[in-house]
């Protein structure tokens, strides 16, 4: 049987009620909804809510076209896709692959910028050619200035992790190949840039005793972290020093992370001499450290040539530097 009268009625009231429906939403939407003319360049239609995002009502819109808009976007914003758009309207053909995503920094009628997502999609005639462009605008401003917070913090970080004075560093579980480290690190295992570092180095190759790092990976995977682990390793050049090691084992990503701290003069001076080093440090010269510590000139002067003499210093200058390698800040040179 066909459709009665009453039918058609029906289906048309109920199609009327879908656009007033969806036109009820776009009109309520707090994103901006358009349809512009390909053939023409102007936008036949443009939602409220662009007066709250862009401080332009919409016949203010209207009027300025495509071509007052793109006056109004950012210059580093206009780029290949604002370009490629423009020549596909040009053709009227629609392109096999379009980016119809783009974001970019649109001028706010009070004069500061506004960062736009925006959408867009052609409509396609019985002809096969583009007839309108249609796209929906989200001002996404507080995502962007969140997301350049995030980047500052991460390079703040960055710069954090690269300058401390701290040696940190991430290596693989399995045999200590070294995933991650700072520059501090870089200059107590002896090499001259971070990138051949983390190309050569392997931890388990630089344990003066293998079993102590067995013993290590016992307690981290026993407690999860270790602080203050003492052991003996080699630089690159051979030489062996003592570390202190503060770390914590992650099993599901298969790698340690933590921290080095160079102790070779704490374990090679004795009590005084430690004390001593620390007061030349500071700038104080041997009446200083006699009267401080209640000693004779010759006695401060005696030990302080036993502390050059292990150390392997032959001036202040070696001295300082061995100082702060061992984590000891000089207050004056």
């Amino acid at each position: 049987m066909g459709k009665n009268s009453s039918d058609d009625s029906r289906e048309s009231s109920l199609s009327g009620k879908s656009s007033d429906y969806y036109l009820n939403l776009i009109e309520n939407s707090k994103d901006i909804f358009y349809l512009m003319n390909a053939k023409t360049g102007k936008f036949e239609y443009v939602s409220p809510s662009t007066t709250e995002i862009s401080g332009f009502t919409p016949e203010e819109i209207r009027e300025m076209g495509m071509e007052g808009i793109s006056k109004r976007v950012h210059p580093d914003d206009l780029g290949m896709v604002e370009k490629k758009i423009m020549e596909v309207l040009a053709e009227k053909i629609p392109p096999r692959n379009f980016f119809g995503y783009i974001e970019q920094r649109f001028k706010h009628k009070a004069g500061h910028w506004v960062w736009f997502g925006i959408n867009r999609t052609f409509l396609i005639g019985a002809n096969g050619k583009i007839e309108a462009v249609v796209g929906n605008i989200r001002d996404i401003t507080e995502i962007k200035l969140l997301q350049q917070k995030l980047e500052s913090s991460l390079n703040d970080y960055k710069s954090l992790y690269n300058n401390a004075r701290v040696a940190l560093y991430r290596t693989r579980i399995s045999d200590g190949k070294l995933l991650e480290c700072n520059e501090t690190l870089v200059k107590h295992l002896g090499y001259k840039s971070r990138e051949k570092c983390l190309a050569e180095y392997c931890s388990a190759k630089y344990y003066t005793d293998i079993k102590r790092r067995d013993e290590l990976i016992a307690i981290l995977k026993e407690k999860g972290q270790v602080d203050s682990f003492e052991l003996k390793a080699r630089r690159l050049n051979g030489e062996e020093y003592w570390i202190k090691v503060s770390a914590k084992i992650c099993p599901e990503e298969g790698y340690i992370e933590g921290a080095i701290w160079d102790i070779t003069t704490s374990k090679i001076l004795t009590r005084v001499e430690n004390e001593i080093l620390e007061l030349v440090m500071q700038g104080k010269c041997n009446k200083e450290i006699a009267f401080q510590l209640k000693r004779s000139i010759r006695t401060i002067e005696d030990h302080r040539a036993h502390i050059m003499q292990k150390l392997g210093a032959h001036n202040l200058v070696e001295l300082t530097k061995k100082a702060i390698d061992s984590g000891i800040a000089p207050e004056k040179i």
